[in-house]
């Protein structure tokens, strides 16, 4: 069954609990041809995909993160969860999905753009197929890990963009609620 874009839309949420239980490679897939329909700069469709099933490999890059961030000054609440043996960082997801990029400081903002909106077709389709999604901000911090990048495959001349999570969701979010902000909402005069 096909899910109403505006239903979809609307349902998506930050999934931060996972039931321990692998997503399907053909699931994945599909939420991955999703990304790549993403519009991007002068259709160069920059992005490349890691994609990590290995829970100890997922729990070994978190590890590796949370180290790089203990080294700033965080509230005591975060930097305990840092210190966490728990996967604070991917939440113990069960598919971790790696975008990058060919370096290229002329580009970067505007692949940076081209990756995000790729991250949210994904993170759509996800929730259309029953699944649970997270975009990973602190992911982008493997950038300065390279044994990381090479443990998993990401070539060196090639830069962290996104990081997200997909799983069975364990929990479920209530909506927070929005407000529409237009600052200036010009019209031809008549």
């Amino acid at each position: 069954m096909v899910m109403e874009l505006d239903d979809c839309i609307h349902g998506r949420r930050a999934i931060r609990l996972y039931e321990d239980k692998p997503v399907d490679r053909q699931l994945l897939e599909s939420i991955l041809n999703a990304g790549i329909w993403a519009p991007s700069g002068v259709n160069e469709q920059p992005w490349r995909f890691i994609v990590i099933q290995d829970k100890n490999i997922i729990k070994s890059l978190s590890d590796s993160i949370k180290t790089i961030l203990l080294d700033f000054e965080w509230t005591d609440q975060f930097k305990d969860a840092l210190s966490s043996e728990l996967d604070t960082i991917f939440y113990s997801a069960p598919a971790l999905v790696i975008i990058n990029v060919a370096k290229d400081e002329q580009w970067h903002t505007i692949r940076t753009l081209d990756c995000g909106l790729a991250a949210q077709n994904m993170m759509l389709k996800a929730h259309d197929v029953g699944l649970g999604s997270c975009f990973i901000g602190f992911g982008n911090y493997l950038n300065e890990d390279e044994a990381a990048k090479d443990k998993v495959g990401i070539p060196s001349d090639h830069e962290v963009l996104a990081c997200m999570v997909f799983g069975y969701p364990g929990e479920a979010p209530e909506p927070k609620s929005r407000e529409l902000k237009v600052i200036n909402w010009l019209v031809p005069e008549k």
